[in-house]
């Protein structure tokens, strides 16, 4: 694992913005690996860089947002990668 990474360096790194990162966080497609002392995020930015290519070929594709997150999440079942999203339905 890479070291992780705060918001603001995924931000810099996929150029999104903050609500972004923090709306990929809420449903469940940006997982959050470890917390600051402060209790903000931290994430892997190797898993956030190949989150966020399959969610915006998903999108391409014409997805909502739940169904990007079944297929994602099958798809990394399927591979053994899987982990656990977490959301509010």
């Amino acid at each position: 694992m890479a070291l992780l990474v705060k918001r603001k360096d995924v931000c810099r790194m996929l150029g999104i913005s903050p609500s972004k990162v923090n709306f990929y966080t809420t449903q469940g497609l940006f997982p959050v690996e470890g917390r600051t002392q402060g209790g903000y995020g931290l994430y892997d930015p190797d898993t956030i860089r190949a989150r966020f290519g399959r969610i915006t070929e998903l999108k391409d594709e014409r997805l909502t947002i739940a169904e990007i997150r079944d297929r994602i999440r099958e798809e990394e079942k399927e591979r053994g990668l899987y982990l656990e999203l977490k959301f509010d339905e």
